[in-house]
């Protein structure tokens, strides 16, 4: 049943935020031959500053834009009249909620992605430039690669938790009747929260090094040792907020549903 109820939200979210994604494409090209007209014919460079400066803006707003389409569909789908629907189809809460986790997660880095690969065709247009991979394969070697990997896997949790933290939140508040008050409200909470447990555990830990205030000072990352070690702790500390906030979205919302 997950495979349907993600074949059902990947359907959903691709009517919207694909259009999206393709006006943004059309701009990127649009941006492109602006500026290709503009280093030829010098009275076209305050129309292509203009529209240069709306592409940046659409650059921005992409996956800002992704993100709160997806916090969207979960309030609509699962909160207001449609989950008079939804919560009688035989599947679990878990597997709502998973479901709304893993294609919202997958859209966000959809977003991400195109915000990259639309930059590059508003620079370099639609072929490849092969100064700018070789520069770009110059510096991945430079970096340590379990870094790299951290930052990514970072990212990615990142990701995970903001959605599934508004979920929370969402949960909570649509136990009162003004329910995006009080989900704003339980936003604030939690976030708050999180940061200040974060602090509480990260600020000891790093300080027991020895070696921390040494790497702090040092204008260079010298030691990627050190600053995988924090990575990685960070992760596993987000990783385990995560799940927390998901068992309290499922509990939540499996034990009393307010509806409407």
């Amino acid at each position: 049943m997950l495979s349907k109820l993600l074949k059902y939200d990947f359907k959903s979210l691709s009517k919207i935020l694909f259009p999206v994604y393709l006006v943004s494409l059309l701009l990127a090209l649009v941006t492109r031959i602006s500026n290709m007209l503009a280093n030829s014919f010098n009275i076209l460079s305050v129309p292509n500053g203009f529209i240069s400066g709306i592409f940046v803006v659409v650059l921005i707003a992409i996956p800002i834009t992704t993100f709160i389409f997806t916090i969207l569909k979960f309030y609509q789908n699962l909160i207001k009249d449609e989950g008079y629907l939804m919560h009688t189809l035989p599947v679990s809460k878990n597997s709502l909620i998973l479901s709304k986790t893993i294609s919202s997660t997958i859209f966000i880095i959809i977003s991400f992605i195109f915000t990259i690969l639309f930059l590059f065709v508003g620079v370099y247009g639609l072929w490849f430039d092969s100064k700018f991979l070789s520069l770009l394969g110059d510096l991945v070697k430079q970096v340590d690669t379990v870094f790299i990997l951290l930052i990514l896997l970072s990212i990615l949790i990142s990701v995970i938790f903001n959605q599934v933290m508004i979920y929370a939140s969402i949960a909570l508040g649509q136990k009162h009747n003004n329910k995006v008050m009080f989900s704003v409200i339980y936003g604030i909470v939690l976030y708050n929260v999180t940061q200040i447990l974060s602090v509480i555990i990260l600020i000891p830990v790093m300080f027991l090094d020895p070696n921390y205030q040494t790497y702090i000072n040092s204008t260079t990352i010298s030691d990627f040792g050190l600053i995988n070690g924090y990575l990685l702790f960070a992760f596993c500390l987000s990783f385990l907020f995560t799940i927390g906030y998901y068992i309290l979205t499922v509990k939540v919302l499996d034990k009393k549903l307010n509806l409407g």
